[in-house]
């Protein structure tokens, strides 16, 4: 029991280090890597808006990356990023080249999925609320992510301010930090109808199918079994 309980303890400590994702912003940004070597990640161009995101006319692209953190498999990823685009008033802009990409890179800077965020004439401002998410692979444990706006050019570039990210296990219907029977008994009670708590609700349509029953219950049995 006394050796059962460091090994415990450790474990702990380590799923907890999983859960921090970097965040982004004037008083968060060390280690982040911006592509652009003119420009160096500080308060004040972060607050100017010189943290910009397009492929300039040589074919560059001006990337913004995190440090590499570590992540495990079916840990969705919510990121809130505050974009602005300066330009989007003016005659030389393009709404259709305004896209920021969030690709979930390996340990090698593979990307191994992205997500698509396109600004439309409709929803377009100076200052864009842009929310989107990415899942870990099953067998991920380290990963960087990095935001680029692939289609923009000068005229129609956004600039990061900040970006805000926090972590879903999937399968973790109770958020106790674990994928249990636990997890089914609270989908149970869901169908069931014996709880009216919105989030555990939310939570327990695990296949995102928008209805809740036995296939999130299955679905949770094949997380705590490894399928």
């Amino acid at each position: 029991m006394k050796r059962l309980i460091p090994l415990v303890s450790s474990l702990l400590i380590a799923l907890s280090a999983m859960s921090q994702v970097p965040q982004f912003g004037s008083d968060s940004y060390v280690g982040w890597i911006y592509s652009n070597p003119s420009i160096e990640l500080n308060v004040n161009t972060i607050l100017n808006n010189r943290i910009v995101l397009y492929t300039n006319s040589l074919g560059f692209p001006l990337t913004l990356t995190s440090p590499q953190f570590q992540c495990y498999g079916r840990q969705t990823i919510n990121m809130t990023v505050t974009w602005m685009t300066d330009q989007w008033q003016s005659s030389n802009f393009n709404v259709d080249k305004v896209g920021l990409t969030a690709a979930l890179l390996d340990a090698n800077g593979v990307a191994v999925d992205s997500v698509t965020y396109n600004l439309t004439s409709a929803t377009v401002s100076r200052t864009n609320i842009v929310k989107f998410s990415i899942t870990v692979p099953k067998t991920m444990a380290n990963a960087r992510l990095r935001f680029a706006s692939w289609k923009g050019d000068v005229n129609s570039n956004g600039a990061v301010r900040q970006i805000v990210t926090t972590t879903v296990l999937k399968g973790d219907v109770n958020q106790d930090g674990e994928v249990s029977v636990a997890d089914i008994n609270a989908i149970v009670e869901v169908i069931m109808g014996k709880t009216t708590d919105g989030t555990l609700i939310g939570n327990a349509d695990v296949n995102g199918d928008q209805e809740i029953g036995l296939a999130d219950i299955n679905d949770v049995i094949d997380i705590i079994v490894g399928r």
